[in-house]
C-alpha cells in the first residue's frame, strides 16, 4: 500500500522500501545467520551510507520499510527466532542518532501475528520458496522452545531506548479503514493527508485455502530437480489465482 499510494503519500512523507535500501536489508540478513562483529559493523556502515545520503533540510518524516531488516524469516538457514533484531535495531538507532542528533524522534513499528497464524504464515512462505518437507504440526514443534514474538519486542525496546518500539497485530488491522497502513499512518500523524483517496489493496500472499500445500510438499519431496519444482510450484499457483468460469 506504500508503494501504491506513492503519489498521494509524497508530498507528505518520505516513504523508502527495499530496493532503496537493499545493501542495507542484504546486511541485516547475513548478521542474522552470522552474528559476529564483522557483520553486525556491515550493518552500521551501510547504514551511514544511506542515511548521509537523505537531506537535512527536507522537514518530511521519513519511513523506511522493510521485514528483512529483521533478518532472516525463521524456519530458514537453522533460525528458530527473530534473535539478531534487537542488535540491529540498537545498530540502527546509533547510526541514526549520529546522523540526524540525539533527539531524533525515532520509531519502530512492527507489523506482528498471532502465534499460531505467524507460524502458519511462515511454514506456507517457506513451502512455497524452499525444499521444507515437513507438514505444519512437524515445523510447528520446531518452534516450542523458541522465544515469542513478545518477548522479542521487549529485547528489541531495551536495545534500542530511547527510540521507541510498536508493534500491531496484523490479524487486528483487517476490520481498520486501510488496514495495515493504518498504524503506520497514526504514527506519522499526517494531518495534512486526505486519506479518503488513498487506494486499499486486498491482502497478498495469502495461502489458498486449495489444499494446495498437499501439492507444494509432495513437489518437495519429489526426487525432481529444483528447477522443475519451482516451475511446478509457479503454475500451480497461476491455476490458483485464476477466477473461476
Amino acid at each position: 500500500m506504500l508503494r501504491e499510494n506513492a503519489a498521494l503519500l509524497e508530498p507528505h512523507v518520505r516513504v523508502f522500501l527495499k530496493e532503496a535500501f537493499e545493501p542495507l536489508t542484504d546486511c541485516a540478513r547475513a548478521f542474522s545467520i552470522d552474528p559476529k562483529k564483522r557483520t553486525l559493523s556491515q550493518i552500521a556502515k551501510t547504514a551511514a551510507a544511506f542515511f548521509d545520503a537523505l537531506s537535512d533540510t527536507d522537514p518530511r518524516p521519513i519511513v523506511m520499510s522493510s521485514e528483512d531488516l529483521s533478518g532472516h524469516m525463521p524456519g530458514r538457514h537453522g533460525l528458530e527466532c527473530y534473535d539478531s533484531t534487537g542488535l540491529v535495531m540498537k545498530c540502527l538507532t546509533d547510526v541514526a542518532l549520529r546522523r540526524f542528533g540525539p533527539t531524533t524522534d525515532l520509531t519502530f513499528y512492527f507489523s506482528t501475528r498471532g502465534h499460531d497464524a505467524w507460524l502458519r504464515s511462515t511454514w506456507w512462505q517457506n513451502l512455497r520458496s524452499t525444499r521444507l518437507t515437513d507438514d505444519l504440526q512437524a515445523y510447528s514443534a520446531q518452534f516450542d522452545a523458541a522465544r515469542s514474538l513478545d518477548d522479542i519486542l521487549e529485547e528489541i525496546a531495551l536495545d534500542v531506548s530511547p527510540a521507541r518500539v510498536t508493534s500491531f497485530l496484523l490479524e487486528d488491522t483487517a476490520d481498520l479503514p486501510l488496514g495495515p497502513l493504518d498504524p503506520l499512518l497514526a504514527l506519522l500523524e499526517l494531518t495534512e493527508l486526505d486519506r479518503t483517496q488513498l487506494a486499499i489493496l486486498p491482502s497478498e500472499n495469502v495461502q489458498p485455502d486449495m489444499g494446495i500445500h498437499d501439492v507444494f510438499l509432495a513437489l518437495n519431496r519429489s526426487a525432481l530437480s529444483e528447477k522443475d519444482i519451482q516451475e511446478a510450484k509457479r503454475l500451480v499457483r497461476r491455476m490458483a489465482q485464476q477466477p473461476d468460469p
